[in-house]
């Protein structure tokens, strides 16, 4: 496990360390960040180190290992992560490598198991981490209590699945919290994926991430967008228009009917909740602008856009997106529409 291991090591990024703060420090206000930071390898895994290894990062959702067993993998950076579904609803996340040899234990996407079973030598763990079974060929000496999975911090709000490598995480309850609260409506513990597609960037992440933050570009690049909403997503948007405005203050008389929330939020400079407007008239975001699916997701009574983006470790030089739709777990599959984006989704960055 990288993580735990290099920490014992002499830093071998110190000295870019400084020259990659000292490169911030002088940055040109409102203009990209110099070109090292987008192509440099060497800042790639300082990114990994200082960003990935120390953040709380979404994960997954909760409807994707719904059962007992059901688990899902990731990697962040060199480090192997699987969340699995233990007993009584339980969330658990794990380095998803064994602690005899450092065999890789579920070695798929994702899949369902009774036990969590290295495929090398057998050793045999309770979905909770608890190693359960080592064979015949360990000493009498052997403790088995002291050779448990290697936990991952992990945190469940709203559906997401959020998992954090720091020994000591970044404080993250008031964003939790208020996600819980913005998704109460949806039932999310009752949803399950409609549609996954994957599309692999090549960029580095940062340029993933300006890219997916504006819609400067849609109307040139993908105007297909501007029929379902406009350009803006939130009222505080300088650029935002008196007609962007005037259908927020109406689509918020109908958000308070269904006791939705909607207030705009900011937690830091990380982390942001805002409800967006679709378009008078528009129901789903599919290219007609018509309902994608007709069950809508727990308790809302018309239809509502929910944008959710959030990012997993990137390889250097590439950015691999898996965009997953979902629907209400009661949903029957029919006929497939052409989907723009639906009522609910979210996008994790691999």
């Amino acid at each position: 496990m990288n993580l735990n291991t290099s920490q014992m090591l002499e830093d071998p990024l110190a000295s870019l360390r400084e020259t990659a703060a000292a490169m911030l420090i002088k940055r040109k206000p409102n203009y990209s960040l110099e070109q090292p930071f987008y192509n440099d390898e060497r800042i790639y895994r300082l990114d990994i180190q200082e960003i990935f290894e120390k953040e709380w990062i979404f994960a997954g959702m909760t409807c994707e290992i719904p059962a007992k067993g059901n688990f899902i993998t990731l990697n962040i950076g060199d480090n192997p992560i699987v969340i699995v579904r233990g007993a009584e609803g339980a969330v658990h996340a794990f380095f998803n490598v064994c602690r005899h040899r450092g065999s890789r234990l579920c070695v798929t996407e994702k899949g369902k198991v009774a036990k969590l079973v290295c495929p090398y030598h057998k050793w045999t763990y309770e979905l909770d981490g608890r190693l359960l079974f080592v064979g015949s060929d360990m000493s009498a000496q052997f403790d088995i209590t002291a050779h448990n999975l290697k936990p991952v911090n992990v945190k469940v709000a709203g559906g997401y699945i959020f998992v954090c490598l720091a020994e000591q995480p970044p404080e993250f309850e008031a964003f939790t919290e208020e996600l819980k609260h913005y998704l109460e409506p949806y039932d999310t513990e009752n949803l399950k994926v409609a549609v996954q597609s994957d599309i692999v960037e090549d960029a580095n992440w940062k340029l993933v991430i300006e890219n997916n933050r504006e819609c400067y570009h849609c109307n040139g690049s993908h105007p297909e967008l501007l029929n379902s909403l406009q350009q803006f997503d939130d009222t505080d948007d300088p650029l935002a228009t008196p007609e962007y405005k005037a259908l927020v203050a109406r689509k918020q008389k109908d958000w308070d009917d269904m006791g939705v929330p909607y207030t705009l939020k900011y937690f830091g400079k990380r982390n942001r909740m805002t409800r967006t407007p679709l378009l008078d008239g528009i129901l789903s975001m599919t290219m007609d602008g018509k309902p994608a699916c007709k069950k809508l997701m727990g308790r809302i009574t018309s239809r509502i856009w929910v944008h959710c983006v959030f990012c997993i470790c990137p390889t250097p030089g590439t950015t691999g997106w898996v965009t997953t739709r979902l629907c209400s777990a009661y949903c029957h599959w029919g006929h497939k529409k052409p989907w723009l984006r639906p009522n609910g989704w979210y996008i994790r960055m691999l």
